[in-house]
């Protein structure tokens, strides 16, 4: 089962799964009164609900529908600060606020984190506010506090990842997978515009000789040279990424492959050390990503053998 599902469907479920297992024992075992409490039931019958729906759609669980269920849940949540007998089920009720945040900032843009989140405390503090009066005004600013400053730590850590996990820590370029990212939206903008789209592959000649003959530390210090001197050559629109060793790859946008292949030759005269070959590709349209950088590999290859067989 676990393969049929993603880590945003998981803690969805899980989510609303544990709202239910918390309708429901308000409801039976901590029921504060012998009254009935029907509305704890039917929010724990749409808790289980919403949870085996999103386990039964898995993969197919989109964030758009998970932002729905949030927002559903402040609906729900906040207001019964409203219908609770007193003030300290009400603040249990705010403690809910706490993995709230945490599941906005993780799964969803921080500025639809933030608007859910900071919506969510502002009404609460209102609605406490307005039925407990002043004595309750020192735990809602630590309960605001804490939970804001948690989701605006979580968020910047999960920003930093990101980053990290998209970009060469070596030469501070985009890495394959961010480089990956990238050219999806920009292959879909060149396929509805109708402009050019290309691609160069780059490769260090005779890199291994460096790292043999003056070790590892130069081999990296060439490279980050080279990095910088090409994103330095390079126009701000282009993608500039290393793809792992000593090959890069530069997306030229709005330019066919002799455009690219006049910006590959300018390149090379303006950073002729360490020497190095590329390779040029046209996006054609309908072509795949991975075709579309596998021609550009395989064209720097036999330049790389002719240059080679040139040299000697």
């Amino acid at each position: 089962m676990r393969a049929n599902q993603t880590d945003l469907s998981i803690a969805t479920a899980a989510f609303y799964l544990a709202g239910a297992v918390f309708a429901a024992l308000n409801a039976s075992v901590f029921r504060y009164s012998e009254a009935p409490r029907p509305d704890l039931v039917v929010i724990a019958i749409a808790c289980v609900v919403a949870g085996g729906g999103v386990l039964a759609l898995g993969r197919r669980f989109s964030t758009r529908f998970a932002g729905a269920l949030m927002i559903g849940a402040l609906l729900v949540v906040v207001p019964s600060a409203l219908t609770t007998p007193d003030a300290l089920r009400a603040f249990n009720m705010g403690l809910l606020f706490f993995p709230y945040i945490l599941y906005l900032v993780w799964f969803f843009p921080l500025w639809f984190a933030r608007t859910l989140s900071y919506t969510w405390m502002a009404t609460y503090i209102v609605l406490m506010l307005s039925r407990f009066g002043d004595e309750v005004a020192t735990v809602l600013m630590t309960l605001a506090v804490t939970g804001l400053l948690a989701g605006e730590l979580i968020g910047r850590f999960k920003a930093r990842l990101e980053r990290t996990s998209i970009t060469d820590p070596l030469c501070d370029v985009w890495n394959k997978r961010g480089f990956e990212r990238l050219l999806g939206p920009a292959v879909t903008a060149a396929q509805r515009s109708g402009q050019p789209l290309s691609l160069l592959y780059l490769d260090l000649d005779d890199f291994k000789r460096v790292n043999d003959a003056h070790g590892h530390a130069a081999g990296d210090r060439v490279l980050q040279e080279f990095a910088r001197a090409v994103r330095d050559h390079s126009r701000p629109q282009d993608v500039f990424a290393r793809f792992g060793g000593d090959e890069f790859v530069l997306l030229t946008i709005d330019a066919n492959a002799e455009q690219a292949l006049a910006a590959g030759e300018r390149l090379r005269r303006q950073i002729p050390d360490p020497g190095w070959s590329f390779g040029v590709s046209e996006w054609r349209r309908g072509e795949s990503p991975e075709a579309f950088i596998s021609r550009a590999d395989l064209l720097m290859l036999n330049e790389k053998h002719e240059r080679k067989r040139a040299r000697s």
